[in-house]
């Protein structure tokens, strides 16, 4: 009986000893490990990471066409400066895709976002130095 007792408190105490351990590891690993919050960009930090387009005009497949304008953020400085030098190309991507569209494929919110997307990773592909995080349709006009 006596036997039984002393190894229920030696379990009881390990069990213990196991949980303090567990608890003092997790409060440790969260105090101290880097936080990963992504917080939106202040309307400076955009500033200094988007590049403009010009305002670009041309035909749909439907024979209607489009007037079209973005801002296209970059993940750093440095990608900015890429954007800026391959202008000429983020231009001609933005054509293909979008003369290969009909109007239906740009109206509404979806069409917006899916054009805008794209053209994300469309953009990314052109750039070494960076990469894109996002595209901002400003001006869109279809006739």
């Amino acid at each position: 009986m006596m036997g039984n007792k002393k190894a229920l408190v030696i379990m009881l105490s390990m069990l213990f000893a196991i949980t303090a351990v567990g608890a003092s590891g997790y409060y440790i690993f969260t105090m101290f490990s880097p936080k990963t919050e992504a917080a939106e960009p202040t309307a400076d930090e955009l500033e200094e990471l988007t590049v403009e387009t010009e305002e670009i005009t041309t035909n749909l497949l439907d024979d209607a066409y489009v007037k079209i304008k973005f801002k296209i953020q970059a993940d750093s400085k440095d990608g900015k400066e890429e954007l800026e030098k391959r202008l000429f190309q983020v231009n001609n991507t933005i054509i293909y895709e979008i003369s290969g569209m009909k109007t239906d494929n740009l109206k509404g919110r979806e069409g917006i976002v899916g054009l805008e997307k794209v053209l994300q990773k469309k953009i990314s592909e052109l750039m070494l130095d960076g990469k894109v995080v996002r595209v901002y349709t400003t001006q869109k006009i279809i006739q």
